[in-house]
């Protein structure tokens, strides 16, 4: 603390938001390394950054960007449900007795005999999903990487701060029971 009363203010807190992102970052490569998913967009969608709530100054690691939507599902897993055309995605025919919605079969036979496409394939009207059991990534990168990341902090933190023979002190992480 003594270290930190002889710095100015805006560069205590971008030393110590630098060192946030250094921490980050190890969590978010561990991130990247944990997606099973193949097609590198969700890989590329794990981003780091810093928030700023009055005096106190925290890190994150999130998705965002093109890809980001699928994250939770992979995470987290998704139960059986069914998938069917929504009643306002149906198209509209103008008729003699005024605007009306198109019906399922008449959908159906406009396009090759399906309205769903999955994999470009039409599939009708409606289809059970099994769903998938959850393949975290995330969670399990903080938790295999959470030391790396406060040494990474640490390592920041110290390599910036050095002011005479005043030097940041060693962090640790404290496990909560």
């Amino acid at each position: 603390m003594a270290l930190l009363d002889q710095l100015p203010k805006n560069l205590e807190r971008n030393i110590i938001r630098g060192g946030l992102r250094a921490g980050a970052k190890v969590i978010q490569q561990q991130a990247r390394a944990n997606v099973p998913v193949e097609s590198g967009q969700l890989r590329r969608a794990i981003g780091i950054g810093t928030r700023t709530e009055g005096a106190r100054l925290s890190s994150y690691v999130k998705l965002r960007g093109p890809g980001s939507y699928i994250g939770p599902f992979i995470e987290y897993g998704v139960s059986p449900h069914l998938i069917k055309v929504a009643e306002e995605a149906r198209p509209i025919r103008n008729t003699r007795r005024g605007p009306r919605r198109l019906s399922m079969g008449t959908i159906n036979k406009m396009v090759a005999r399906g309205s769903l496409v999955i994999g470009g394939n039409f599939v009708g009207p409606m289809v059970h999903h099994p769903g998938h059991a959850p393949k975290p990534f995330l969670r399990p990168a903080l938790d295999q990487k959470a030391q790396e990341a406060v040494a990474a902090m640490g390592a920041y933190i110290a390599q910036r701060f050095q002011i005479g023979d005043l030097r940041a002190p060693t962090l640790s992480v404290d496990t909560e029971e």
